[in-house]
């Protein structure tokens, strides 16, 4: 019998904690009215503008819970049981802070996008609270302050971007994985994260070589220094990373030219110093390599066109010695390249190659050899060619009239000799050419040709291309 009564009060008791739960728990109804509460109170303390003139509920007492959601409000897109789940406002001119956006009232938000905006003020701690968010754009605003700790709690969050704003202070290490699994807060989940074009200095935070998923690393324009991690190199399924345009020093770590899927590598404007690694470009299929404007000595990478998809290629301004990459000659993907000013050495003749999507390439100021053949009159996308302050020998070939694209065309400071060809004289959109210092006939074009020529020094200049 009291077995009986214990089990009948143990039933009575399970109910009545279910009716508890359920009682207590919040309706779709009522979360869609909440969420359309705190909307409104951030819209009543922002300026007044067009963009947010849907946002308004019936006055109605009597107002259904359907009429009174914000769902159909510009902007705001909500799932089946009608909670918020995106908020998307990009480029609209919003204007005002985040400082009266209360973030614990949206249990199902999952996209914020407020990109290109004027939105003023600091990020608030409170934006933590949407623990369901994945996606966070608020890149191209006028926001301040310091990165609040509490990001560390979008623990879901794909794609964060906050780059063009006045964000200043560090990367804080305790928004990224300590590697360990004990960790329950973290930015674990980021596949896209893009800081670029801020005020944020200091060391790159090594956690960040943490993030299993990512594959975009966007850092440039910042004033970040020391060394760029080692442990970069663990980033499996990186295949965009941007450090270009900060302070940064060191060497370049070897163990992220293995990276099997990187396409998009930019690291110029540092102070980045020692050997690229000579793999580069072996283990994967580069795009855009930029290694320009560094303190970087040794040989240029071999294959960094292995894949035959690199488009644009610099590492001018460095103390670079060597050959040409060898891979460069069978490169027909080539849309730009900048190489000047180095010390570098092969024959130009025979190390490059016919470029169908070439626009621009300068190997100015090095130690090349050879002639300039006729085939780089078949690149006939070029719109400058500049190979000043080498060592070409030979005539300049009539094949360069058939360049007729080209606006910059800078030969000067090499051992060239013959005559200029008449025919350079019909490049409509030809504005600079510049052969001072070389051995060639001092000859005018042809009469009917617009270039104003100085006869010493064959600089000319034409002051009114065709367009």
């Amino acid at each position: 019998m009291a077995s009986k009564e214990s089990f009948l009060f143990l039933e009575i008791f399970v109910i009545f904690v279910l009716v508890l739960v359920f009682s207590t728990k919040a309706s779709p109804s009522s979360t869609s009215s909440r969420e359309a509460e705190a909307l409104l109170k951030w819209k009543a303390s922002l300026p007044k503008q067009s963009v947010l003139e849907s946002w308004v509920l019936p006055e109605a007492e009597n107002t259904s819970s359907t009429l009174r959601s914000p769902c159909n409000w510009n902007g705001i897109r909500c799932n089946r049981a009608g909670s918020v789940t995106e908020i998307d406002l990009p480029n609209t001119g919003l204007t005002g802070t985040l400082e009266n956006l209360d973030f614990s009232s949206f249990p199902s938000l999952v996209g914020l996008d407020l990109r290109e905006n004027n939105l003023t003020g600091t990020i608030p701690t409170n934006i933590g609270m949407v623990s369901s968010l994945t996606y966070l754009d608020l890149s191209t605003n006028y926001l301040n302050g310091t990165l609040p700790l509490s990001l560390a709690n979008l623990t879901q969050v794909i794609e964060l971007d906050i780059s063009r704003n006045n964000i200043t202070g560090e990367l804080d290490r305790r928004l990224f994985p300590d590697g360990t699994s004990s960790s329950k807060t973290s930015l674990k989940s980021l596949k896209n994260l893009l800081f670029q074009d801020t005020f944020l200095g200091g060391n790159i935070p090594e956690e960040i070589g943490n993030l299993k998923f990512l594959a975009l690393l966007a850092l440039d324009d910042n004033f970040f220094c020391g060394p760029i991690p080692p442990c970069f190199g663990n980033l499996s399924e990186l295949t965009v990373l941007r450090l270009s345009n900060n302070h940064l020093s060191g060497p370049f770590p070897e163990k992220i030219a293995t990276l099997s899927k990187l396409s998009d590598l930019r690291v110029f404007t540092n102070s980045l110093s020692g050997v690229v690694p000579v793999g580069l470009g072996n283990s994967s299929s580069l795009v855009v390599l930029h290694l320009a404007e560094n303190n970087f000595t040794g040989h240029l990478p071999p294959q960094v066109c292995r894949g035959g998809n690199l488009v644009n290629f610099t590492a001018d301004h460095n103390n670079f010695t060597g050959p040409i990459p060898t891979s460069l000659k069978n490169c027909r993907s080539l849309y730009r390249v900048r190489l000047e000013h180095n010390q570098l050495t092969g024959y130009l003749d025979q190390d490059f190659g016919v470029y169908p999507n070439l626009t621009y390439i300068d190997l100015s100021f090095n130690n090349l050899q050879g002639q300039l053949l006729s085939n780089w009159g078949e690149c006939q996308n070029l719109t400058l060619l500049k190979i000043a302050g080498n060592m070409i020998t030979g005539k300049i070939p009539d094949k360069i009239s058939s360049l007729k694209l080209l606006v910059d065309l800078d030969l000067s400071s090499n051992r060239l000799s013959g005559e200029i060809p008449d025919s350079i004289g019909n490049l409509a959109e030809l504005s600079f050419l510049i052969l001072t210092d070389n051995n060639l006939s001092d000859r005018r074009l042809h009469e009917d040709a617009s270039f104003e020529i100085e006869q010493e020094s064959f600089e000319w200049y034409n002051p009114e291309p065709n367009r």
